[in-house]
């Protein structure tokens, strides 16, 4: 499922919704989960999961090609933690 395949079924579950205001309403929500992710913070959908930012360390790695070491620079990863329902499917 994508982003227009949920545009499509809030559009199909609200009549009195246009498609393009549909894809707004989708639009709108990701951009403000992708923003408090950038702020750090936890996104808690209740029933569904929780998205969160976490530090990855800096770590030695090996080029395949050459074999030569190299370091892997540290960076955010967005991770997420589904809950008990989702756990149970």
């Amino acid at each position: 499922m994508n982003k227009n395949d949920i545009s499509k079924k809030i559009y199909e579950a609200h009549g009195g919704l246009s498609y393009v205001d549909a894809q707004k309403i989708v639009n709108f929500l990701l951009e403000k989960i992708k923003k408090r992710l950038t702020l750090g913070e936890k996104v808690l959908l209740s029933g569904f999961g929780c998205f969160y930012v976490e530090q990855r360390k800096t770590k030695r790695g090996v080029n395949p090609q050459t074999g030569a070491p190299l370091i892997i620079p540290g960076r955010n990863s967005v991770k997420f933690k589904p809950s008990k329902f989702l756990k149970t499917i």
